[in-house]
């Protein structure tokens, strides 16, 4: 009975585990951007920004696309796709540059022309967008 009674127990905590991971899984992108700002120690108006998709569109035709579009990178492939990646990691990357933790003298240059909120419409805009193939 006490070995029934703990498979059930166990399987009780799977299933819970199951659907916490669902969730968890559906909320990531939240997740990440409080951990980004939290690692970032940000101000918590950069959360409260509710990411604008055509201001990041027309940031990322401005300031991204020249090095970071399908062209380019058929060219240097040493050139990240930004397309489909998680917002709060391009964000994360962003801020680096800015704040020179990342050494790269062209991005810091362009990360240093954008505000916090840019920078998080730029990145939720990336997000949005399918993945890259280029081969």
């Amino acid at each position: 009975m006490t070995m029934m009674k703990n498979s059930i127990l166990l399987l009780a905590g799977l299933l819970s585990t199951g659907v916490t991971l669902a969730k968890t899984h559906q909320n990531n992108d939240a997740f990440n951007a409080t951990l980004a700002v939290s690692e970032l120690k940000l101000d918590t108006k950069v959360l409260e920004h509710e990411a604008d998709f055509s201001k990041g569109e027309a940031l990322a035709n401005q300031r991204c696309i020249a090095c970071h579009g399908e062209t380019m990178l058929k060219m240097m492939p040493t050139y990240p796709s930004l397309k489909g990646q998680k917002s709060a990691y391009l964000f994360k990357q962003l801020m680096e540059f800015k704040r020179g933790v990342r050494n790269n003298p062209l991005m810091q240059a362009q990360a240093g022309l954008l505000s916090e909120t840019e920078m998080k419409d730029v990145a939720y805009y990336y997000s949005q967008q399918a993945p890259l193939n280029i081969k």
